[in-house]
């Protein structure tokens, strides 16, 4: 009796072990991005390093790298749940944070946009996930947050003009009322919601503009903007400077509890991780997307003059 007793109690105790490590397994992890594709001058630079170094098709990139792809190059980064990001020419992003569940799916994916566009293909099954816990996908610029729910965001900043214009995008059999990205505008500490096929403007410490729909900018303008095609910043000094204002994970974190039900906190301009760049424009007259968009022409084969 007393070993039958023994061997049950050994038994539990093993279930216990086992699940307690399920849980641990199951637990978000720190993740990175990989790039899979790259053309061009693409270059990487490590959290706490100062020489940027090429960048290629296996080169993964943990919290606190930085990618940058000059005139005429482009990169695709392929997050750990399926998701994908363009990084079109003359940008420059960091990953702010990532971790990932590979169990649940679960994920936390915060990135910071220096200059340049970005555009995010959230995978279907992490779609899900986004809907159930509101936004754990967020692209933030130095003038303000964009939270994704379930869509393909492009977000492009200029630092020249401290302009940003967020896009939203239905994924592929999708709703576009379904598609919503909420930008929190650091300097008014508002936010804007818009669904599919729409976009926002925001400059400086001015107030979000109301949604626009993309089918109000020219043919030409509409068909670049989800490509890999971006002029605009061509030669800014923030693809090259040592420091940069990057938004840290913490406040994101802050923003998204705000946007999403928890208690209300006062977020204010972002705290730089390094260096801030000159406060340059703030406060110049909205520029029209299109003429973002249109500034210069594309090229058949980059790069471009």
């Amino acid at each position: 009796m007393r070993t039958l007793r023994s061997l049950s109690f050994c038994g539990a105790v093993l279930a216990a072990l086992t699940l307690l490590a399920s849980a641990a397994e199951a637990q978000m992890r720190q993740a990175s991005a990989e790039v899979v594709r790259a053309t061009g001058r693409v270059e990487a630079l490590r959290q706490g390093q100062a020489q940027w170094a090429a960048a290629g098709p296996g080169t993964r990139l943990a919290e606190g790298d930085q990618i940058r792809a000059m005139a005429g190059a482009s990169a695709d980064l392929a997050l750990p749940d399926g998701s994908t990001i363009l990084v079109a020419e003359n940008t420059r992003f960091a990953v702010t944070k990532l971790e990932y569940d590979a169990q649940t799916r679960e994920r936390t994916a915060m990135f910071h946009l220096v200059v340049g566009k970005v555009r995010a293909q959230v995978a279907r099954a992490a779609v899900q996930l986004v809907r159930a816990r509101d936004s754990n996908f967020a692209i933030s610029t130095p003038v303000g947050v964009a939270a994704v729910r379930g869509t393909i965001p492009v977000v492009f900043y200029n630092p020249d003009t401290q302009q940003a214009v967020v896009f939203s995008f239905p994924s592929p059999g999708e709703d576009p009322a379904s598609a919503r990205v909420t930008f929190f505008n650091f300097a008014t500490n508002t936010s804007q919601t818009f669904t599919g096929h729409s976009f926002v403007t925001v400059q400086g410490n001015q107030p979000t503009s109301s949604p626009t729909p993309v089918s109000s900018l020219s043919p030409a303008a509409q068909q670049q903007i989800q490509t890999a095609v971006n002029q605009a910043t061509a030669g800014s000094g923030q693809l090259t400077a040592a420091g940069v204002l990057i938004v840290s994970a913490a406040q994101i974190e802050a923003i998204l509890a705000q946007l999403f039900g928890l208690p209300a906190v006062v977020v204010g301009p972002p705290s730089p991780i390094l260096t801030p760049p000159a406060t340059g424009s703030v406060g110049r007259d909205l520029v029209h997307p299109a003429t973002i968009l249109e500034r210069q022409p594309s090229c058949a084969s980059p790069p471009c003059p």
